[in-house]
């Protein structure tokens, strides 16, 4: 990425009309953006604009007419003007210009959020047996966020269900909290899915401006000003200075600090949150640290090893795996039905059952014949509290990480404790036992004990 020549353009959306500032007006902004919408927000300085521009974008705070309203489009970037990345996209708060004692300079400024979503509140009753992505994108529809980003969310509501209130609230209460708006984009993604763009390198011989700091379960990182950087994305650290970290991370949120002048030198960064996931490459190796090697001429190797998790890149309503399983077998799916609960929150289907998915429910007739999903030794049969009865697989370690597989409501089962099986054998029939709205499968899979989304594993037949 060059970073010379840097550029801004502010769009100022007002009733009247637009107004555009650039240079070689200075400007001073700090803009933050995060899965955390209602964090996302812009607060700029903009030196010495005529009386004329400045009146036509002052905002008083408390607006409460619509029509009166001023929206604000921020683009920065390096080089011209067609490379500049759009890096904010809000509704105006607050507009007001001021001089300060013994300063010379009027300063125009502007307090921004991206309040989109919020502005728009949603009513609609849907019929039992709507999807949860159809909810969704209804909801969505009806907002300013004309695009949607969303993985494997999955399931069906199981009575006529009215929804009411904003319209975020209405789409984060099926997504389990998971959804947000970046840019006015809304994404709906599980905790091991990401955006699918391409993933930059960040390192001492780029951008790095600093080594990252550990904060709790994530990472702080401090780089030039990155302007094309979306939230929830992959980005990847590659220092030399200080390995420790090197690995890929998903971005939680970030915020730019900018200054742009044509008098005087200006810092120009961009400071990332990044979070360490158990579900995300390299994770135990950059919560951990790493073995690494100098070598005589000045270059270190080891630091981050290949990609060996389940890890999924989501782009509009298409999935893709980072590292799809490498092993020789195909993972299959227990038996053939429709997904009526998807991986991850729902809302709660019966008394007693978790609004937290740890799988995903196919339905299917009572004696439905279940198949192991792969190779795999018998590890528990028999009644398990809230699952009925069940049957449980380990399929060993695949690439130092051991998975296993649960199949519970079932009705009876055919294998016994110790027992090996074949991808495909028969090991139970679907039935309704424990806590259960109707005949279905309950399939869980476990890495390292943890449970994954298992369409991660299998495909739908």
């Amino acid at each position: 990425m060059k970073i010379f020549n840097p550029l801004y353009r502010i769009t100022v959306l007002t009733p009247e009309g637009e107004v555009i500032i650039k240079l070689p007006i200075a400007c001073k902004m700090s803009i933050t953006r995060s899965t955390m919408s209602d964090s996302t927000g812009a607060s700029i300085q903009i030196y010495n604009l005529a009386p004329s521009t400045r009146n036509k974008i002052h905002q008083d705070m408390y607006v409460y007419d619509k029509e009166k309203w001023k929206y604000v489009l921020i683009e920065a970037g390096y080089g011209n003007e067609e490379s500049m990345s759009l890096i904010f996209k809000g509704r105006m708060l607050q507009a007001y210009s001021h001089k300060a004692g013994g300063q010379t300079d009027i300063i125009t400024e502007i307090q921004a959020q991206a309040l989109d979503v919020f502005d728009c509140n949603f009513s609609q009753t849907f019929a039992a047996g709507t999807s949860v992505r159809d909810i969704i994108k209804t909801v969505a529809a009806q907002t300013n966020c004309k695009h949607v980003n969303m993985g494997n969310i999955n399931g069906i509501i199981q009575t006529p269900t009215t929804c009411s209130g904003n319209a975020l609230d209405v789409i984060n209460t099926f997504a389990g909290g998971s959804a947000f708006i970046d840019n006015g984009i809304l994404n709906v993604l599980l905790n091991n899915e990401c955006i699918d763009v391409p993933v930059p390198v960040i390192s001492d011989d780029s951008i790095l401006l600093e080594t990252p700091q550990r904060r709790e379960a994530g990472l702080s990182v401090k780089m030039m000003f990155m302007p094309d950087l979306i939230v929830a994305q992959l980005l990847e650290i590659k220092s030399r200075v200080f390995s420790d970290f090197n690995g890929q991370y998903i971005v939680l949120g970030f915020t730019h600090d900018l200054m742009f002048s044509k008098s005087e030198a200006g810092t120009r960064t961009t400071t990332c949150d990044l979070w360490v996931g158990v579900n995300l490459p390299n994770s135990e190796l950059s919560v951990t640290g790493q073995t690494t090697q100098q070598n005589t001429d000045g270059t270190v190797t080891g630091g981050a090893a290949p990609i060996t998790t389940n890890f999924v890149k989501v782009k509009d309503e298409n999935t893709t795996p980072v590292n799809p399983q490498p092993v020789n077998t195909k993972w299959i799916m227990p038996c053939k039905g429709r997904i009526t609960s998807g991986y991850g929150w729902r809302p709660q289907p019966a008394k007693g059952a978790s609004s937290g998915h740890s799988g995903i429910d196919i339905g299917v007739p009572i004696g439905t014949p279940i198949k192991a999903i792969a190779d795999g030794k018998v590890i528990s049969t028999g009644p398990a509290k809230g699952y009925g009865y069940w049957v449980r697989l380990d399929h060993g370690d695949i690439n130092g990480k051991n998975i296993k597989s649960e199949y519970g409501h079932i009705s009876r089962w055919c294998v016994s404790y110790g027992q090996k099986v074949k991808q495909g054998q028969i090991i139970a029939y679907s039935g309704n036992t424990g806590i259960s709205t109707g005949p279905h499968l309950h399939l869980t899979i476990r890495v390292n004990d943890s449970p994954v989304n298992p369409l991660t594993f299998v495909s739908i037949q």
